[in-house]
């Protein structure tokens, strides 16, 4: 089940305004504001009842969703609230508090208990926190004026859901922390990381299988090189964080989270005032370059901290963009990819044979860390740094390469912004190149292996690397015959990696059975299986999508017939 969260931000600069307190009991009923983005019905607002106090929560129900649901499926969420509340009281709060400090005192509700709301969403969404009900309708209108989390209703017996209250808690206490005591915002992507931690912290990750660990290793493979420190609210945002999370405390501990959130510092200075506290003599940038390693190798024998150490993520590895250089004489290619700050990006270099020269540029002059990982043909591997000059610029000299070096895996980051990621990011260019000098005079072209056969071979090694990759970490979390978007928009075709609507199109292709789609595989990537496929489909509906343009066979490409056709099937 893909989960997401949302920190709603809301900057105030008045005093709270008191009110009297008021006694609750089981069956009052209220009116909340909740965010129709989230909600099922896309409301601003609902009703709810007050369907159980414990010592430590009170538990409102959205009551129209309650009344619809069968008498079986009551009682199953009944004993759900009830252990849900236990969980709460005798792990969850006493856990987080005792650990990163109180929840807030809210002043306009004076309540020792936290509020849960519970009421149905979208799929795709487990819960979230608004920071203005915090503050009475005074200062922000649509606030609910308590300490309050808000839970998708319809996962309510999901084994997930302790772990989402212990996510949402946690904001509170961020808040508590950053805003009442010290008059700040944490950023967002921070905010979230510290939260997608807590199921891993209250024990709820220690059984791999159907975890939120898991779940965020699923979501940071399929999209592993977007930012960090961007906080877009898309799903692989979680995967990213999660992950990144993990090895920070894998290394230096749950005490790098806890100083960075009690300091008055927010986002990346904060960890490095608590590395700094911990006496810990690197920095975030460093962490964060050893960590795009880490994912890539994770071998400690590379190195204590280029490998994960909990037992469940010692077999995560991500898959590089691979390039070929030419088995000629000055064979050489270049590429130029824009990126933002604190995105991970893996180009791995095989081929040629000779001496292999890297060059790297920034042509904006930004400051670009560059580690490398050399393999030898044994399989042994080593870890260097490219050293940029004053003008952004490095180069380095690989003697042996296709002899005793078998690849050579670049590993650049853009580290240029420390503060103030607020939203969207702007991009940056790096250009690198890399050519090939034989070692070995009178070497003819001809005797080299044809390069379009390495290619071939090559994607067809990667595409089964991600396709076992998937089988092992992806669980389909769709319902047997839904996709997960409304339509294709755009064409699709062979070479297409990351795409979200590539898996909606695998999802489509999946569900028209093994005749079809044989293998069933939602990667987002298009290679060959999902290729054969859509020419599979393409001639079933040979009536609907070739004939109309002449043809008798299936191309493979989704272009604006192919895609006519499905987005009907879709969205009938």
């Amino acid at each position: 089940m893909k989960m997401r969260f949302k920190l709603l931000l809301v900057f105030v600069s008045v005093l709270f305004i008191p009110s009297f307190g008021e006694a609750f009991s089981v069956g009052d009923t209220e009116e909340f504001f909740i965010e129709h983005s989230y909600d099922q019905e896309g409301r601003e607002k609902t009703e709810a009842h007050l369907h159980r106090i414990t010592n430590k929560n009170y538990f409102y129900i959205d009551t129209e969703w309650w009344e619809d649901l069968e008498e079986e499926r009551r009682r199953e969420y009944e004993r759900a609230i009830y252990r849900l509340g236990s969980e709460f009281e005798y792990n969850i709060y006493d856990k987080i508090t005792s650990k990163f400090g109180p929840k807030p005192e809210h002043e306009v509700t004076p309540e020792d208990r936290v509020f849960v709301l519970l009421h149905p969403m979208q799929n795709g969404a487990g819960g979230y926190y608004r920071t203005g009900d915090q503050y009475s309708k005074y200062q922000y209108s649509r606030s609910n004026e308590r300490n309050i989390v808000y839970l998708n209703s319809n996962l309510l017996s999901h084994d997930l859901f302790p772990g989402l209250l212990g996510h949402e808690f946690m904001h509170l206490i961020t808040f508590a922390r950053k805003t009442e005591e010290h008059g700040v915002q944490e950023e967002v992507w921070l905010n979230e990381l510290r939260a997608e931690y807590m199921p891993t912290f209250l024990g709820y990750d220690d059984d791999f299988e159907g975890s939120n660990l898991e779940n965020n290793v699923r979501r940071f493979l399929r999209d592993p090189d977007i930012s960090l420190s961007e906080w877009t609210e898309q799903n692989a945002d979680y995967g990213v964080v999660g992950l990144f999370g993990q090895y920070l405390v894998d290394h230096y501990g749950e005490e790098i989270l806890l100083h960075s959130l009690k300091s008055s510092l927010v986002g990346i200075p904060s960890i490095d005032y608590a590395l700094d506290k911990e006496g810990h003599d690197v920095t975030f940038s460093d962490i964060f370059t050893d960590w795009t390693v880490a994912v890539y190798v994770n071998d400690c024998s590379l190195g204590e901290r280029y490998c994960y150490k909990n037992e469940h993520l010692q077999d995560l590895q991500i898959t590089p963009t691979i390039n070929v250089l030419p088995f000629t004489d000055k064979g050489s290619l270049s590429v130029d990819y824009r990126t933002k700050n604190w995105a991970g990006n893996w180009y791995r270099i095989i081929g040629g044979k000779g001496t292999l020269h890297l060059k790297l540029e920034s042509p904006e002059e930004k400051r670009f860390e560059v580690p490398y990982v050399l393999c030898e043909k044994e399989g042994e591997c080593e870890v260097h740094f490219f050293e940029m000059d004053d003008e952004k610029k490095g180069e380095v000299f690989i003697e042996g390469f296709n002899s005793k070096y078998e690849s050579v895996t670049l590993i650049p980051t853009l580290q240029q912004k420390f503060s103030g990621f607020n939203g969207a990011e702007d991009s940056y260019l790096l250009r690198w190149e890399a050519s090939i000098k034989n070692d070995v005079e009178g070497e003819k072209e001809e005797d080299m292996p044809d390069l379009q056969i390495i290619l071939e071979k090559l994607s067809e090694i990667e595409e089964r690397i991600n396709n076992l990759r998937a089988r092992i970490l992806q669980r389909n979390t769709q319902a047997e015959g839904t996709v997960s978007c409304a339509r294709i928009e755009s064409n699709l075709y062979y070479g297409m990696k990351g795409s979200s609507e590539v898996r909606c199109l695998q999802e489509f292709l999946k569900n028209q059975g093994d005749h079809i789609y044989p293998e069933g595989l939602v990667t987002g990537n298009f290679l060959g299986m999902t290729k054969r496929a859509v020419i599979r489909f393409q001639e079933q509906h040979k009536k609907q999508i070739l004939s109309p343009l002449g043809l008798s066979e299936g191309t493979g490409y989704v272009g604006k017939s192919t895609r006519l056709f499905l987005n009907s099937l879709i969205e009938s």
